[in-house]
């Protein structure tokens, strides 16, 4: 990738998370080469006055104009989307990205649109370079991350790899975006119209490669539980649809370091 304007791009910095990533790049990253994008003109510039940051660029772009979001990613390195529902406003960016070979990253939590859109844009990432990495925030950092600094621990005291890992969350506090709820009741609107959608919502590997066997895991916890290895009552955690995927998607790509029946 030739040297471009920008090292990063922030779509959608206006909206609730946005300003987060916002106010963590002005404050950490004093020296980046960033822009705020996004398509209110409005919105940007009483974010940008925020920050106070006035020379800080702001582009606008329309997730569903394909002109505007090409000539947005020509000139980043790398952009970061915040803007969900992503099944509704998320795949034209993506595509694009894939095109231009403009790395990318999110934070969405949708099997249904990632499942849907991996075989169509995958091969035009590979082709370009551009690297497409979902699922960068609550949703599912913690258990991806977590899952695979457990098992370089494991390995070095034990020899092997632990062939089942279960993560559980006690007392944790925080909010929820306007975002996210968009997102989960737009999830429960097409699963309760389409079976298909219901069936990718359920399958343990929906996000798996298609060049890769699945395993024997089973689907996510549905109910209250008693777990003898926590000796405590369980419950499902609103999250665990799409840590447990993508949990599992990683170790596939990684080559299945922990064997083809690592459960998780």
């Amino acid at each position: 990738m030739s040297k471009r304007q920008y090292e990063i791009i922030l779509y959608g910095a206006s909206g609730f998370t946005g300003q987060l990533v916002a106010e963590y790049l002005a404050a950490e990253h004093p020296d980046l080469r960033w822009a705020m994008a996004g398509r209110n003109q409005q919105k940007l510039e009483a974010l940008r006055l925020k920050l106070d940051l006035p020379e800080l660029p702001i582009i606008i772009a329309d997730s569903h104009n394909t002109e505007q979001l090409a000539d947005m990613v020509r000139h980043t390195q790398t952009v970061i989307s915040t803007v969900g529902p992503y099944a509704q406003y998320g795949t034209p960016l993506l595509e694009t990205c894939a095109k231009e070979g403009t790395h990318y990253c999110d934070l969405t939590g949708e099997a249904q649109w990632m499942a849907g859109v991996f075989e169509q844009i995958n091969p035009i990432a590979q082709a370009s370079g551009a690297r497409l990495v979902h699922c960068c925030g609550f949703d599912s950092i913690p258990s991806d991350l977590s899952v695979y600094l457990l098992q370089q621990q494991f390995k070095a005291r034990y020899g092997c790899y632990a062939s089942h890992i279960s993560g559980r969350m006690g007392r944790a506090s925080g909010g929820v975006s306007g975002g996210t709820v968009a997102s989960l009741m737009f999830v429960a609107e097409q699963a309760s119209k389409d079976a298909s959608i219901r069936d990718t919502v359920m399958d343990p590997y929906a996000l798996y490669p298609a060049n890769v066997t699945p395993g024997n895991d089973v689907p996510d916890q549905a109910g209250i539980a008693w777990d003898e290895n926590f000796e405590s009552w369980t419950g499902p955690f609103v999250m665990a649809a799409i840590n447990t995927k993508v949990v599992r998607r990683s170790h596939a790509l990684a080559g299945l370091p922990y064997g083809a029946d690592f459960r998780y």
